[in-house]
């Protein structure tokens, strides 16, 4: 556990206004992007993932795949978003609650996109590991079948739902 995050203090991300396309749909972009997981808690502490620098604009990406043998035959393009994060610490043990709770919260808002979610390389003892779980679908659903581990995904993410119900 991190006893004594180092939390931002100032310079936060401006407020972003959530566009919506013909059909209703969020238009998906960093800013939305951003604006849907800044607010996670944190699952050890009191504070937002943004707070934290856990999430920054700059770990997010958004591309499509236009030919065919990358897609291998799905239909063409295939939309894709990845969300990394830095974990507060090396050794944090809560990584990949963090990287869980992205994936609830985007899996809610984001129909039409491919999410992957992973940790900076580098700055968790373990991102390999982690990030190989966080993409793999059925450790992923077992996870969110986890009544121990719902719980303490809802409670990083409620607010989200509270905030933004569209």
């Amino acid at each position: 556990m991190n006893l004594v995050p180092n939390v931002k203090n100032d310079s936060f991300e401006p407020r972003a206004k959530f566009i919506f396309n013909k059909n209703g749909d969020l238009n998906i972009s960093i800013d939305s992007i951003f604006e849907l997981i800044r607010d996670i808690k944190d699952p050890e502490h009191d504070f937002t993932l943004e707070q934290l620098n856990v999430v920054k604009k700059e770990y997010i990406s958004i591309f499509e795949f236009t030919k065919d043998d990358e897609c291998l035959n799905v239909g063409l393009p295939v939309k894709c978003l990845m969300v990394r994060f830095v974990p507060t610490i090396p050794h944090c043990s809560m990584a990949a609650i963090i990287g869980l709770s992205l994936i609830y919260i985007l899996k809610n808002y984001i129909k039409d996109h491919i999410i992957k979610i992973e940790i900076v390389l580098g700055t968790h003892v373990n991102d390999k590991l982690i990030n190989k779980q966080l993409n793999d679908k059925d450790r992923v659903q077992a996870a969110f079948e986890n009544e121990a581990l719902n719980d303490v995904i809802n409670d990083c993410t409620a607010n989200i739902f509270s905030k933004y119900n569209f």
